[in-house]
């Protein structure tokens, strides 16, 4: 009926039968050959399109221990993808440069890895990119010492989907009417420091070394 009257839209189903049903019934609408709805009362005679994509695999998972993981169901290429979607960059994997992923603008790139990067490689990538050019990392960890190079901006992986999304859902929950842009997500929380506790408390708190207690 949206297609009908001129209106755009959005359809999501889940099921074999957007590709029996759905999918059939939309071609006939686009053909004009289909006369239900509201043929009439607009005088649809056919036209326009549509595109058909599959929802791919959740990116987190949460594992034995409820930690938040990468999905073993993505891949590298996969997860660079995915990063270049959230912060709106053009997904385009360079041949020549390796932290070459994608693209926002002539100057700017980006570069996903599951790595966790020292601040030797983190000075290597900074030399390659160099002055005029500058790289968006999205890695699972980064030791920066204090140093600033200019030219890189880090993000850890997958943090500013983790904080806004429920994953591992199978129905209807998924909250996305607030999500915010990438760069409003801070990069470091500091936490409020923890009262200090006493030796006594200390020791009550401190685990056996072996996991269990002596006999």
């Amino acid at each position: 009926m949206a297609h009908k009257m001129g209106r755009r839209w959005i359809m999501v189903e889940l099921g074999d039968h957007a590709k029996t049903h759905v999918a059939p019934r939309l071609q006939k609408v686009i053909n004009g050959t289909d006369k239900g709805g509201v043929t009439e009362a607009t005088n649809w005679r056919g036209g326009g399109g549509y595109r058909f994509f599959r929802l791919a695999p959740s990116l987190l998972q949460k594992d034995v221990w409820g930690n938040w993981v990468i999905s073993k169901d993505y891949n590298a290429e996969m997860l660079a993808e995915a990063m270049c979607k959230h912060f709106n960059y053009v997904y385009a994997p360079s041949t020549e440069a390796y932290w070459m992923h994608g693209q926002a603008s002539e100057n700017a790139f980006i570069y996903v890895t599951t790595a966790s990067l020292t601040i030797e490689q983190l000075r290597a990538i900074s030399d390659e990119v160099g002055e005029d050019r500058s790289l968006l990392i999205c890695c699972m960890a980064y030791e920066a010492q204090g140093e600033s190079l200019s030219n890189l901006t880090l993000k850890k992986i997958p943090r500013v989907v983790l904080d806004r999304c429920e994953w591992g859902q199978d129905d209807y929950s998924l909250k996305i009417n607030a999500l915010p842009m990438a760069e409003d997500e801070p990069d470091d929380i500091e936490d409020t420091p923890a009262p200090k506790k006493s030796a006594k408390a200390k020791a009550a708190d401190t685990p056996d070394l072996f996991g269990a207690e002596e006999n």
